[in-house]
């Protein structure tokens, strides 16, 4: 064998092993970044250590600070991911469609996911909460205030956030014994019921005009019956 042929395949086999590196290298981080989302989305963020972390994905927890930096780093690219896989358009939202959506994916994995676990929770962790709240805003109650707007709706951003926060209750009780008939209904009859107070949202209050105060110490001048002159 030549020099230049044994040099060929000394490189070749050192190119091997770098190739075979990285791919344990994505497949460690891969399989932190899928406990990661698994258990956030279960327990929330404080309930879960990074050792927890590390036993689900069956790697050393001294590897999420190689490739993620820390915990709160590690939720953002779990927040990151789970958002991917749901097709939500940035400029609009049909929240009917987007609640079956949620509700289906809640039931697939037996939890509300990293997002809502956040938002419910009272972590002292700035970061897990401002992560879950930025999501929130961005990808959803920006796109629905949007459309609300679009649509005519008088103040559409308290509209959105009064909307999303319905959805997130949703989602969050759907499984509590406390709420039977919730839990019973089908995904689609609950989107169809938020879709509906999309639709109903974008009536102006203003249209609606003042109420009727009722005279002092009886009913309205409306509803008083005649006395025929007589007092």
């Amino acid at each position: 064998m030549t020099d230049l042929s044994r040099r060929g395949r000394l490189m070749g086999s050192k190119t091997e092993r770098t190739r075979g590196r990285q791919r344990d290298a994505d497949a460690t981080r891969a399989a932190l970044l899928g406990a990661a989302r698994d258990l956030f989305a279960r327990h929330g963020y404080d309930a879960v250590t990074v050792r927890d972390i590390g036993e689900h994905a069956s790697v050393d927890a001294a590897l999420i600070a190689r490739y993620f930096g820390s915990k709160a780093a590690l939720y953002r690219a779990a927040v990151d991911e789970d958002s991917r896989n749901v097709n939500v358009s940035p400029e609009t939202l049909d929240l009917g469609a987007f609640t079956v959506e949620a509700l289906h994916r809640a039931d697939r994995r037996g939890a509300p996911g990293p997002v809502v676990q956040a938002l419910l929770s009272r972590s002292d962790v700035a970061e897990a909460r401002t992560t879950a709240a930025d999501e929130a805003r961005t990808r959803l109650i920006s796109p629905l205030a949007n459309r609300l707007a679009a649509e005519g709706a008088d103040d559409p951003i308290g509209r959105a956030e009064v909307l999303i926060s319905c959805l997130i209750g949703v989602i969050a009780l759907r499984t509590s014994p406390s709420f039977e008939r919730l839990s019973a209904m089908r995904p689609e009859d609950i989107g169809a019921i938020l879709e509906a107070a999309a639709q109903t949202h974008t009536e102006p209050t203003s249209s609606k005009g003042p109420a009727v105060e009722p005279a002092a110490g009886g009913p309205s001048a409306a509803g008083r019956p005649s006395t025929g002159g007589r007092t």
